[in-house]
C-alpha cells in the first residue's frame, strides 16, 4: 500500500450511476491511469488504446454504461450489452489505480450481474488479457472461467458466432471467460 493510500484510506461513499456528460473529464483520466498500468507491462497504445471523449459518448448507444464515484470522485466504470445468442458481454471495467483493492471493481461487477439477471441473462462474458494478472486475478475470485468445453452450451454458441468464418476476435495473449450470474442470497428475516 502506497503512503497515499494510506493517507487517503478507503473510501466512506461508494455511489454507481448511469454515465453523466459532467464524469467524462475525470473518466479520460481515469483512461490514462489504466492505460499506464497496461504499458507498464509491455502493452502499447495499439494493443490498449484509451477511450476518447467521443468513444465515451458513443458507449452509451449500445452499452449499459455505469460509473463509480468513490466520496465524489470517479473512481471506475464498467459497459455491458447483451449479445447472441442470449448472454451479457461484459465490454469494460476499469478501476482508476488509486481506488483499486477498495472493492470498487466488484461493486461495479455486482451492479453488472444485477443487471443481468433483471434481464434474465444467465451467464456473463468478457475477454482478457493474459498478462494484465491483477485483472485476472480478480476475474478468478469473482469465479470467471476459461471458456472451453465444459462451458455452457450458450456460451460457447456466442464464442463461435464471434469466430465463426475465422474473424479475429481474440488477440494473440487474450483469453474468453465466462461466469453463471449469480443468484442474489435472499434477506433473512
Amino acid at each position: 500500500m502506497s503512503s497515499e493510500e494510506e493517507r487517503r484510506g478507503p473510501p466512506q461513499k461508494v455511489r454507481i450511476s448511469k454515465l453523466q456528460e459532467a464524469q467524462i473529464a475525470a473518466l479520460l483520466e481515469l483512461e490514462q491511469a489504466v492505460a499506464a498500468l497496461y504499458y507498464d507491462v509491455g502493452f502499447d497504445a495499439a494493443e490498449v488504446p484509451p477511450r476518447t471523449e467521443q468513444d465515451f459518448y458513443r458507449l452509451p448507444r449500445d452499452h449499459a454504461v455505469r460509473v463509480a464515484e468513490a466520496d465524489h470522485e470517479v473512481a471506475g466504470y464498467t459497459a455491458w450489452r447483451d449479445e447472441a445468442p442470449g448472454v451479457a458481454y461484459l465490454e469494460e471495467l476499469s478501476v482508476h489505480p488509486d481506488y483499486q483493492r477498495y472493492g470498487i471493481g466488484t461493486k461495479l461487477l455486482d451492479r453488472v450481474f444485477e443487471e443481468a439477471r433483471e434481464n434474465d441473462f444467465r451467464e456473463l462474458v468478457l475477454r482478457a488479457w493474459d498478462k494484465a494478472t491483477w485483472a485476472q486475478a480478480f476475474y478468478r475470485k469473482a469465479g470467471f472461467q476459461p471458456v472451453d468445453e465444459t462451458a455452457p452450451e450458450k456460451v460457447r454458441e456466442w464464442l463461435a458466432l464471434k469466430t465463426d468464418g475465422g474473424r479475429p476476435f481474440l488477440r494473440p495473449g487474450e483469453r474468453a471467460l465466462w461466469v453463471k450470474v449469480p443468484v442474489p442470497v435472499e434477506d433473512e428475516d
